[in-house]
């Protein structure tokens, strides 16, 4: 897809082997532990050292647990980029005289080009404004730093730019061209701005255009939207819907882990979408099963050559699916829902308690797992911290979550004036029995303690919505630090309307074992009158 030389890209990696693996083929440390990439002990983790520069691009690092070994990780970083509208919590809170590098992005509105909704519908923004101040597009700011690096011809090989500035029209494209696996492939620039063009054609509540030149499409096409886009597939509103065709956004349940295991077929039984010729399960489509239904001649003579020895994910003509979905078949093949995930840690859901927990008693029905040598080439903790009942200094559960009025780690929105004016401060939520039996009561300050010793200091909200025992913090605050405000560190004229305490300086260690996702929903902490 990228037409790079093979050999070109595997010297860019490391060749050397960590326990057995290379960094090439091993999968890397996610954001949620970069704070061990830095801290850990480089001989523990499978690569050759320890993380030693982080860019914060577009990232609330106070969206992420552990604030205060965050703190202690960027002190030992030799450089830090933070790249975003406003300067982040990371920008204040990292205790550092140098080595910190503020690149101003531009919002949405000063920029143009494709963007992807988390209910995977794609639309097509223009530029409202042009780029304030000193500000530059992700974009430009990318394809710069790539040229000092010296790789901006690799990574732009099809890509225009002009001025310094990406083509995006290219950039939506080229994700285009190699994005098979999801069907994010059917989308063009110039489908995307149709829609986009043609808003008022679409049903409100289908989403489904009623006539005019987009007829039957599903706004923003989302993904999976098969095939090219001169296949003109509709974009699939609702996933694993059979009551639908495929060609009209139908769909089932993917054959991604085999035919058989144990003894016991993965594949569909008497379940189909809408109008296929299949009418039971069937696996992934391949150039051998297009051959065997007796379908090869349906593809015209280029897709034959393209498709020869490709399956629906590796054929770039896009003619083993265009063939597949004619028949009314899904690309990925049609099996049942996957009920057993043997390769899970755990092959069915299981309870298993909290790494801290205040039911002492429940522990030893329902353990965590063991420490693991490398998850994400890091060693994890697990049970060595369960281990440890810290519940007697620590005695109340801290969950936390979002609020209405601010997005993520809410420099942006703590910045907007009308925003800020509704949620003016940070704050816990505490039962009237756990502040009364305590000593506080609502609107007074308190500190909240984390059971690894992370401080906020925060106004307390006594409320009956959260039950004896529980308290909950929102974590879109930042500004402050363990009772420090951190004001006089941003930049002149960038201080948000609201600052507070990031919950994340009291929550603790804890990640799943398949996604590395940080435990941010259940951990002890102590709370006591400021």
């Amino acid at each position: 897809m990228w037409d790079l030389d093979y050999e070109w890209v595997k010297a860019r990696f490391d060749q050397n082997e960590y326990r057995g693996k290379k960094p090439m083929n091993n999968m890397g440390i996610p954001v949620s532990r970069w704070i061990d990439g830095v801290l850990e002990n480089k001989d523990n983790i499978e690569q050759n050292d320890n993380i030693r520069a982080m860019f914060y691009w577009g990232h609330a690092v106070n969206s992420q647990t552990r604030g205060v070994e965050m703190q202690k990780a960027m002190q030992k970083l030799d450089m830090m980029v933070i790249v975003d509208p406003y300067p982040t919590h990371a920008a204040v809170m990292n205790n550092r005289t140098d080595g910190v590098y503020l690149l101003p992005a531009t919002t949405q509105f000063e920029t143009y080009g494709s963007v992807t909704a988390s209910n995977r519908s794609l639309q097509w923004r223009d530029k409202v404004v042009e780029p304030l101040f000193d500000s530059k597009p992700d974009h430009e700011i990318m394809y710069l730093l790539t040229k000092k690096l010296g790789f901006e011809k690799e990574l732009f090989k099809n890509v225009a730019v002009e001025n310094n500035q990406p083509n995006i029209e290219d950039i939506t494209r080229e994700f285009n061209k190699g994005m098979w696996t999801i069907g994010y492939t059917g989308q063009s620039p110039e489908r995307i701005k149709a829609h986009q063009q043609n808003w008022h054609t679409f049903h409100k509540t289908s989403l489904v255009a009623e006539g005019g030149p987009i007829n039957g499409e599903t706004y923003g096409l989302p993904w999976p939207c098969w095939g090219t886009p001169e296949m003109k597939h509709p974009g699939t509103h609702i996933l694993y819907d059979t009551s639908k065709a495929v060609a009209d956004g139908g769909g089932n349940f993917r054959a991604r882990f085999g035919v058989e295991f144990e003894g016991n077929s993965l594949l569909a039984e008497d379940s189909y979408s809408l109008g296929c010729e299949l009418e039971d399960g069937y696996p992934e489509f391949t150039d051998k099963l297009i051959k065997q239904l007796g379908w090869w001649d349906d593809l015209t003579a280029e897709e034959k050559a393209a498709a020869e020895g490709k399956n629906w994910k590796t054929d770039l003509s896009g003619g083993i699916q265009r063939v597949a979905i004619k028949h009314g078949c899904m690309p990925f093949g049609n099996a049942k829902a996957r009920a057993i995930v043997w390769t899970f840690p755990d092959r069915v859901p299981l309870h298993r308690e909290p790494l801290y927990t205040p039911r002492r008693d429940l522990v030893a029905d329902y353990p965590t797992w063991d420490d693991k040598e490398s998850i994400y080439r890091l060693p994890t903790m697990y049970k060595s911290i369960q281990d440890k009942d810290v519940s007697g200094e620590y005695p109340i559960v801290l969950t936390s979550g979002r609020l209405v009025e601010y997005e993520g780690g809410g420099e942006e929105t703590r910045s907007n004036p009308w925003l800020a004016e509704l949620q003016r401060e940070m704050f816990v939520e505490v039962n009237p029995k756990d502040a009364n039996d305590i000593g506080f009561k609502d609107g007074d300050m308190v500190w909240v303690e984390g059971a690894e010793k992370g401080r906020i200091k925060v106004k307390a909200m006594v409320t009956p919505r959260v039950k004896p025992g529980l308290a909950f913090i929102p974590f879109h605050f930042g500004g402050k630090f363990q009772g420090e405000d951190l004001t006089n560190k941003y930049p002149e004229g960038t201080v948000p309307y609201v600052i507070g305490e990031a919950a994340n300086t009291a929550t603790t260690y804890g990640y799943d074992p398949v996604t590395q996702m940080q435990e941010t929903k259940v951990t002890l902490c102590n709370i006591k009158k400021a």
